[in-house]
């Protein structure tokens, strides 16, 4: 049995023969577990909807204008009037005591604020109105 002491075993290998791992090969595919995919599917749907949400921050708020719009429920009738720009009033109708109540939201104070009453009887009543004439025929 020979003895060799670290310092023989020091000279004796050289820096070329160093034992080489296994070759790596970039090519090679990779085996793709299903913790993986769902990780990369997670991923991507995350990024899509921040991208989403990024387009609809950057996009101007659409006023919402409900001009022009009734409903009716039994007796009572909602309709809503353009009174200026800024500004829309909600009618409530209520058939049966024959009068129209006005209200208007305020933006400043946050609330719905009592306008008026009037009796329907003191509306004024539509001009009739004149039939319309038909094209003549040649």
């Amino acid at each position: 049995m020979s003895r060799t002491t670290s310092a023989q075993t020091h000279r004796d290998v050289h820096a070329g023969d160093l034992p080489q791992s296994a070759p790596v090969n970039p090519a090679a595919p990779s085996a793709l577990d299903s913790r993986t995919f769902a990780i990369g599917v997670l991923s991507v749907t995350a990024c899509v909807l921040f991208v989403g949400l990024v387009l609809l921050a950057a996009a101007p708020p659409q006023p919402a204008h409900a001009a022009a719009q009734n409903d009716r429920a039994g007796d009572y009738i909602m309709v809503t009037q353009q009174v200026s720009d800024s500004t829309e009033v909600v009618g409530v109708i209520d058939a049966a005591a024959r009068q129209m109540v006005y209200y208007v939201f305020d933006p400043n104070r946050e609330t719905i604020e009592f306008v008026a009453r009037v009796p329907l009887d003191q509306m004024p009543s539509p001009q009739p109105r004149e039939p319309e004439p038909r094209p003549r025929r040649r």
